[in-house]
C-alpha cells in the first residue's frame, strides 16, 4: 500500500532515510533535518518522479545520526549497498561526486564527477580504473595512474568541507609541482612538507606517515570510524608506553579531530550551530572566570604569537575570538621593527605595546600569549607601560601544554581543564601561530624574490 502521509515520529535530527517497497530499498537520501526533509515528499506538486516514488514505496525507514558529515558518509554507504532504483532515475550519474585517491608514494586526493566512462557494479561502488586524469585541479603528469574512487556522494559542497576538515587532522599534499623548500601549507600544518619537495622521497619516515594519513582519510570516507578510532587509540597507548610523548600527543589530537568531525553541524544548520556554540561558550566563560577569580563577562579574547627564523623577517600576530568564535575581520599582523636579535620575549613586548596604540580596535577582556612565564611577564610589562588595566592575561606554553597566570606560581596543565575550555585555549594558540607563520612566510617569499632580482 502506498504511503499517504509523513510518519509523525520522524525526528528533527540529521540522518539518512530509505524508501522501501517491501524489503527492497528504492531510494536513499540524507537530511539535515529528517522531519522537514521527509515532509517535502508529501507536498502538493512535488513533481512526477517524487509522486511515483511515494506511490511505489510501502514504508519509510530512517537512521538518526549526529552530524551532516556522518549522514553524507552513511548515505554513500547505503547507495553503494542497495543501488536503489530511484537514486538512478532521479539523479544522473554525472551529478554524483567521487573522491579520487591516486597511487604512488605521495598520493593526491581530489573531488570529481566520474572522470572516466565506466559502469558501476551493483555490489561495489569503489572502483579502480586506469585512465589519464584530465581534472584541471589535479594537473598530474600525463601518464596513466591507477586511481581509487570512493563514492558516490550526493553533495559536492559537503564533501569539499569534509575534506577540508580531514586535512587539518591528517595533512596531505595539494601542490601542483615540486619545490626546493617546504611550501606554505607545510608551514601552517596542512602538509607534511616532504611530499612536494624535490628530494622528499628520501625521507622514508615522512613518506610512511603520509601513507598513514591517506589510509586514515580513506577509512573515514568509507564509514570505518570505529575501526580507525580503535587503531589510533591502540597506537597512542603503545607510543606512550615507549615514552614517545610528542607522538602520543599527535595521535590524541587526531583522535579528538575525528570525534569532532562527527559532531560537526555548522554547515547543516547555522541557527542550531550558533545556539550550540553560544551554550558551549558560556561553559568555557564560567571556567575562565573561575580560573581568574572574577565575575566579569568575557566576550573578546585575543591571541598573540611571533614567528621568525634566527630573528630574520620576524612577525607577530593578533587573532580575535568573540563569544568563542573567530572574528577574522579583526585579525592584525605586525612586522617586528625594534627587535633585531633572537628574542621571542622582546618581540611579544613590542607587539603588545603596538597593539595598544590602537584603542579604536577595542579593548579585549582576555589576552592569551603563546609562551610561558617570560613571555607572560613581557606582555604584563607592555600593559603596564601602556597603562592598560582590567585585561585578563595568560600564557600558553605549547611544549608542556600548560597555562600560566600572573597570580599563580605554578602553571595549570591544559588537560586538567574541562574539554571545551582546553580545546578553546588550544584553538586560540594554534590559530595565532598559523597566522603569524603565514605572514612570516609571505615576507620571506618577498625577500627571496627581491634578492633573486638583484
Amino acid at each position: 500500500m502506498a504511503i499517504q502521509k509523513l510518519p509523525k515520529e520522524a525526528p528533527n535530527t540529521p540522518g539518512v532515510y530509505i524508501f522501501r517497497r517491501g524489503k527492497i530499498a528504492i531510494y536513499v537520501g540524507k537530511a539535515e533535518n529528517l522531519k522537514k526533509r521527509l515532509a517535502s515528499y508529501f507536498r502538493k506538486n512535488a513533481g512526477a518522479k517524487i509522486e511515483s516514488l511515494r506511490e511505489e514505496a510501502t514504508r519509510i525507514e530512517w537512521v538518526e545520526l549526529s552530524s551532516d558529515i556522518e549522514a553524507l558518509i552513511k548515505e554513500s554507504e547505503l547507495i553503494k549497498k542497495y543501488r536503489p532504483k530511484y537514486n538512478v532515475l532521479m539523479r544522473d550519474d554525472k551529478n554524483y561526486f567521487y573522491v579520487g585517491i591516486t597511487r604512488g608514494e605521495f598520493p593526491k586526493i581530489f573531488i570529481t564527477h566520474q572522470p572516466a566512462k565506466f559502469q558501476i557494479p551493483n555490489s561495489k561502488f569503489q572502483i579502480k580504473s586506469k585512465f589519464k586524469i584530465q581534472n584541471k585541479d589535479v594537473r598530474l603528469k600525463a601518464h596513466k595512474l591507477t586511481t581509487e574512487f570512493i563514492g558516490p556522494f550526493t553533495s559536492g559542497s559537503a564533501l569539499y568541507q569534509t575534506l577540508r576538515i580531514l586535512r587539518r587532522i591528517f595533512p596531505y599534499c595539494t601542490c601542483k609541482e615540486l619545490h626546493r623548500r617546504p611550501c606554505l601549507n607545510a608551514e601552517i600544518g596542512r602538509c607534511l612538507g616532504c611530499c612536494c619537495l624535490q628530494d622528499g622521497a628520501q625521507d622514508k619516515m615522512c613518506a610512511l606517515r603520509y601513507q598513514e594519513h591517506i589510509k586514515n582519510i580513506r577509512a573515514v570516507l568509507q564509514g570505518r570510524k570505529k575501526t580507525l578510532l580503535g587503531e589510533l587509540k591502540r597506537a597512542m597507548r603503545n607510543v606512550a608506553k615507549k615514552e614517545e610523548f610528542e607522538r602520543a600527543a599527535e595521535l590524541q589530537k587526531q583522535i579528538e579531530g575525528i570525534e569532532n568531525i562527527f559532531l560537526h553541524r555548522a554547515f547543516l544548520d547555522p541557527a542550531l550551530a550558533k545556539k550550540r556554540r553560544d551554550h558551549d561558550w558560556r561553559k568555557i566563560e564560567r571556567t575562565i572566570q573561575t580560573l581568574f577569580g572574577t565575575l566579569r563577562r568575557i566576550r573578546r579574547a585575543e591571541g598573540y604569537d611571533v614567528s621568525n627564523i634566527s630573528g630574520v623577517e620576524a612577525t607577530g600576530s593578533m587573532i580575535v575570538f568573540v563569544d568563542g568564535a573567530p572574528s577574522k575581520n579583526n585579525y592584525r599582523k605586525f612586522k617586528i621593527k625594534t627587535v633585531h636579535q633572537i628574542s621571542d620575549v622582546d618581540m611579544h613586548r613590542e607587539v603588545i605595546m603596538r597593539r595598544f596604540n590602537h584603542p579604536e580596535w577595542g579593548i579585549p577582556d582576555l589576552l592569551l600569549i603563546d609562551g610561558g612565564k617570560p613571555q607572560l611577564n613581557a606582555a604584563l610589562q607592555a600593559l603596564q607601560m601602556r597603562k592598560v588595566k582590567g585585561v585578563l592575561l595568560a600564557g600558553l606554553a605549547k611544549r608542556e601544554e600548560e597555562l600560566f597566570l600572573p597570580a599563580r606560581r605554578d602553571p595549570i596543565r591544559l588537560d586538567s581543564l574541562p574539554p571545551h575550555t582546553m580545546h578553546f585555549f588550544k584553538h586560540v594558540r594554534d590559530e595565532s601561530h598559523r597566522f603569524a607563520k603565514k605572514y612570516h612566510h609571505k615576507l620571506r617569499e618577498i625577500s627571496y624574490r627581491e634578492k633573486s632580482k638583484n
